[in-house]
């Protein structure tokens, strides 16, 4: 973490003199690995960010992991013989404590590095490293942060994170467009071939507007964090480059992506006047079986709208091809147009509506999907572009 004094990444100090002992219950530590985890980088030149950071002081013990750009640390209750740090490998260590008796005490004692773990009749000595190795930490606290409900964050990132890019030599695409103003937030994800966007009421105390782009992997982690405690407040703290998720005794920090984001209003359409309405369920099973023949690299169904009726069609060159009707509620003009499958149908089932509606143009233009219905103050919408048909 290089290039980080500012006062909410000032490096943390206190390490260690290579000795430490606690001791655990099983299924607590075991939990507080697993949180970690994901975090550890899967391929590294520095050896050590394949390691966690242990520290026990007082009557607590900390794990914490980096990939420089990601810092994940969370705390839990220990007895504590001897306060102290170490690393050790987050792998290794992992898989050694997952074995171990649920209904025992784990007992790690540390001396230069050696971790001697105990725990019942079972027993394992793992090198580690010393804790002045792992990368200095940036501070995780709160001096001025809010609290917005779990459900809503997941909500939003989960409904765009899906159109995201992988291509890293577009990096403002990689993560999700954060914005954020005193009363509301939206989150925005496109990869240039579809776009999602969602708006909701939360109530964040910022000063002016913000727009920040988050890392794909850390919402990933924010989403898993969550997990069932969708009734329970996340703390959240907007810095200069990086942002700051706070759930319980577990604290997420992460680097934001440097924009610019493209200007998404502009591809927007505001006048598609053709409008049909579809139950989800049905369109998602229709484009799973006519897709079946479809080209393996547009993987391209036809829609050909006609009078209250969608007829879904695949056809590839010495292969094949389907055909399959689907009721929808549509009064307007004969119209097809061609879609990648799997981008509408990955659009369809992150809605959570039985009927959705489809908004559209031209065979050319870009179509946008929409809940049938949504809740109050909430907008959510996804726009996919077409592709052309050829006959």
């Amino acid at each position: 973490m290089t290039n980080a004094v500012t006062e909410d990444t000032k490096a943390s100090t206190g390490r260690g003199s290579g000795t430490m002992k606690f001791r655990i219950p099983q299924v607590l530590l075991a939990a507080a690995v697993d949180r970690v985890l994901n975090v550890v980088p899967q391929k590294t030149t520095m050896p050590v960010l394949g390691h966690l950071l242990l520290e026990a002081d007082g009557n607590h013990l900390k794990l914490t992991a980096t990939d420089l750009d990601l810092t994940i640390c969370t705390t839990l209750d220990a007895e504590v013989d001897k306060p102290g740090t170490v690393t050790l490998p987050a792998k290794r260590f992992s898989e050694i404590v997952r074995q171990l008796d649920p209904d025992t005490d784990v007992e790690l004692d540390v001396h230069k590095a050696n971790a001697l773990i105990t725990a019942g009749r079972a027993n394992f000595r793992i090198l580690g490293m010393g804790a002045e190795e792992f990368p200095k930490i940036p501070s995780l606290g709160f001096k001025k942060g809010v609290t917005t409900p779990a459900i809503t964050l997941k909500k939003a990132i989960q409904r765009t994170i899906f159109c995201v890019s992988r291509d890293e030599t577009r990096r403002a695409l990689t993560g999700v467009l954060w914005e954020v103003q005193g009363d509301s937030m939206a989150m925005i994800g496109t990869d240039g071939h579809r776009l999602a966007r969602i708006s909701l009421p939360v109530d964040l105390d910022v000063d002016a507007r913000r727009d920040v782009i988050v890392p794909t992997k850390a919402l990933n982690q924010v989403i898993r964090l969550t997990g069932d405690a969708e009734d329970e407040g996340v703390a959240v703290k907007l810095g200069d480059d990086h942002v700051i998720f706070r759930f319980g005794k577990t604290v997420l920090f992460t680097r934001l992506i440097e924009g610019p984001f493209p200007k998404y209003q502009d591809v927007i359409p505001k006048n598609n006047d053709k409008k049909v309405i579809i139950k989800r369920g049905s369109l998602v099973d229709a484009l799973r079986r006519v897709s079946l023949l479809s080209d393996n690299l547009t993987h391209q169904v036809r829609l050909s709208l006609k009078n209250d009726l969608i007829v879904l069609s695949a056809r590839t060159q010495d292969i094949g091809e389907a055909q399959e009707e689907v009721e929808a509620q549509y009064g307007g003009e004969e119209m097809d147009l061609g879609y990648n499958a799997q981008y509408l149908a990955e659009i369809l089932r992150n809605m959570d509506t039985e009927e959705v509606l489809m908004t559209l143009a031209t065979p050319l233009a870009a179509g946008l999907v929409e809940p049938a219905e949504q809740g109050e103050d909430e907008n959510y919408l996804c726009l996919l572009m077409p592709l052309r048909l050829v006959d």
